[in-house]
């Protein structure tokens, strides 16, 4: 083996003993099975996966809906992985590279755990979206025209004419793009935001939300970068 092999190799096992060893100071190892959202630099969510098998700063994903915005590739791309661990009863922010190998796997590595400045379990999405608004808990509240500011599975962001009272609760219908499916979602108003240009703002949750309401959120967000 010549002198160049010999170093390259010193140096990947030493990048791989560093990588071990910031792992086992963090932890890492309770967050598996974690359920995560997965994004790009440019902050595009292209998969919701479990994290499985996770040992030392590596681990693999396993998609927990259909569909997915990557295709297979040989080279990692850096990626950020935001979850909620049931043991810390936290939020949970993950640096990392993934990669989709031929055999449909998909790798992730070189894990890191990040400190947040926000508590969101889930990832939001900016958009420009109309969509209609009804207050329920039996008022005879009509239908209300609202713009969605960003959407994620936790919830929404929408501005309204009319003022609201935190702790409401409404239906939500819009469509993400003209031609997708309209969803329709139950959510409760959290905190009025601001007013601007003659319009509320508010930050919304979703309630009792089904894995079928989930399924056509992510395939609706996965539509609509696609668009972009």
């Amino acid at each position: 083996m010549g002198l160049f092999g010999l170093f390259s190799r010193t140096v990947k096992q030493t990048e791989e003993a560093a990588a071990a060893e910031r792992a086992r100071r963090e932890d890492l190892e309770v967050y598996s099975g974690m359920r995560v959202e997965v994004t790009s630099a440019d902050r595009r969510m292209f998969l919701v996966a479990h994290l499985q098998g996770l040992r030392g700063d590596r681990a693999q994903l396993k998609p927990s809906t259909e569909g997915s915005l990557m295709t297979p590739s040989e080279a990692p791309v850096p990626v950020t992985l935001r979850g909620y661990s049931s043991k810390g009863h936290k939020a949970v922010l993950l640096k990392g590279t993934v990669r989709l190998t031929g055999g449909g796997v998909w790798q992730v590595e070189h894990l890191s755990l990040v400190k947040q400045s926000d508590n969101r379990a889930h990832v939001r999405i900016l958009l420009d979206a109309e969509g209609t608004l009804c207050l329920t808990g039996g008022r005879n509240a009509p239908e209300e025209p609202c713009r969605l500011v960003n959407i994620g599975l936790g919830g929404v962001c929408v501005c309204l004419e009319t003022r609201r009272d935190v702790g409401d609760k409404f239906i939500l219908r819009v469509k993400l793009v003209p031609e997708g499916e309209t969803l329709v979602l139950h959510g409760q108003f959290l905190r009025i935001l601001e007013r601007r240009h003659g319009c509320y703002e508010y930050g919304c949750r979703f309630v009792d939300l089904e894995p079928a309401d989930e399924e056509r959120i992510l395939r609706s967000i996965f539509a609509l970068q696609k668009r972009s």
